[in-house]
């Protein structure tokens, strides 16, 4: 399978809205949110497969300090293909130099984020939440 791979050119809200519709977490994301989100986005890879997008990933980082992992999705059809390795490599590779990059995932999804260095953080996480 042959699958083009880009950290410039973002997706449309029209086709995010697509991937996000195929989750839990994000299946209530309104277009016009996921606009606005996209025009603040400045860390994230695309995965297509001739044209149709099928895997994205991003991160919100201060370019030092900080930076969250978030959105790290892979359309149904293409999941267990190797594809949601290459987002987090290539979001991870925009990120070198950055003293601690942070994540939320499942549990079930724990070992998967092992493989890149990840471990749980003996912290609280605290949040607040805000429905658009």
């Amino acid at each position: 399978m042959e699958f083009e791979i880009n950290t410039i050119e973002l997706p449309t809200e029209k086709e995010l809205e697509n991937l996000f519709s195929q989750t839990t977490w994000a299946s209530e994301r309104k277009s016009q949110n996921i606009r606005r989100m996209l025009n603040n986005v400045n860390v994230f890879v695309t995965i297509r497969k001739n044209s149709e997008l099928i895997g994205f990933g991003r991160a919100i980082s201060d370019g030092i300090y900080r930076a969250l992992v978030d959105d790290i999705i892979v359309d149904n059809d293409y999941r267990k293909k190797g594809l949601g390795k290459i987002i987090v490599e290539n979001i991870l590779k925009q990120l070198n130099g950055i003293d601690e990059i942070f994540l939320n995932t499942k549990p079930d999804l724990e070992q998967f984020y092992k493989k890149f260095g990840f471990n749980k953080a003996n912290t609280i996480t605290m949040k607040k939440s805000i429905k658009h």
